[in-house]
């Protein structure tokens, strides 16, 4: 007798948290006096590793002269001697990020510690009394298994003299949020039909059978994955009351197919985990011949 099992995997995932931002006050000369004042005191993008390839967000900046004489700068972006990368509190690893100036599609990213300067980037240039936009772009597209959590870094926005001397000066956090997000799915053996995969056990016998089949689970953190049987960990015979018992392993975890099992993994790094797929079949003896079968459902979330 021959009697395919079917499988379903379902994703769910979770977003958290948002982050502080700070900015200072910056001072110009006493006969050009600048001010730089963003719109929003926030310069964060949002990132879930499962479903963006890459996130942007636009933020403004209004440098005002409020001096008695024309100011003319340039925009810079400095680090004062950090490394450039955004970082998580006490943690080593940094996630790249870009910072461009709207105006003219200038490239401002501090990589090598201060943005490089550009010849016929587009100047700031005030009369008394004048308020200038500036709107800056802010984009992340992070590299490898992060985990969830804020990435952050204090850059220094200025506007420079000729002489390369500030004319004003203001720091701010550009930062990016890593979603507490998970995925799973199915690698190995297995057949897929209308968005079900299903594993064909062949001739049913008595015992434990290794199905060649993995459970993938990938995660920005902890995460638990929750398996439900339609017949509650029985084989069925069409629409009978013909019944064959089993029992599934998620890797070494036996899972009770009575009720609603859980496997829960507490981490606060990022997880790429597989769990290898194990059926072991109860008595078949006496068993009506045909096809028997039961779906399972898999349902991963975020801790």
């Amino acid at each position: 007798m021959s009697s395919p099992l079917a499988l379903k995997a379902t994703m769910a995932a979770a977003a958290a948290t948002a982050a502080a931002l700070t900015l200072g006050v910056g001072q110009a000369s006493a006969a050009c006096s600048l001010s730089i004042e963003p719109a929003q005191d926030q310069w964060v993008v949002r990132y879930n590793p499962y479903e963006d390839d890459a996130v942007q967000q636009r933020y403004d900046v209004a440098v005002v002269n409020t001096g008695t004489t024309d100011c003319v700068g340039s925009m810079r972006v400095d680090l004062h001697g950090e490394a450039y990368g955004m970082r998580q509190a006490g943690g080593q690893d940094r996630v790249a990020y870009a910072l461009i100036d709207e105006r003219s599609g200038a490239d401002v990213t501090p990589r090598s510690g201060q943005g490089p300067r550009r010849f016929g980037a587009q100047p700031v240039r005030l009369a008394p009394g004048e308020r200038g936009l500036i709107r800056f772009a802010l984009a992340a597209a992070p590299e490898g298994d992060l985990a969830r959590g804020f990435y952050s870094q204090t850059a220094y926005l200025s506007v420079l003299a000729s002489d390369g001397e500030p004319m004003a000066e203001r720091p701010v956090t550009l930062g990016v949020e890593v979603a507490a997000s998970a995925v799973m799915g199915l690698k190995g053996e297995f057949q897929r039909s209308q968005g079900t995969a299903t594993i064909d056990l062949g001739e049913l016998s008595s015992g434990r059978r290794d199905l060649n089949t993995s459970l993938y689970v990938k995660s920005t953190g902890g995460y638990r994955v929750s398996v439900s049987s339609a017949n509650r960990g029985r084989l069925r015979l069409a629409n009978s009351n013909w019944y064959v018992d089993y029992r599934l392993a998620l890797g070494a975890e036996n899972m009770d197919l009575a009720q609603v099992d859980t496997l829960e993994v507490v981490s606060r790094r990022a997880r790429n985990d597989s769990y290898p797929l194990a059926v072991s079949i109860g008595d078949v003896a006496g068993k009506r011949a045909g096809a028997y079968r039961d779906t399972l459902t898999f349902t991963v979330a975020a801790l």
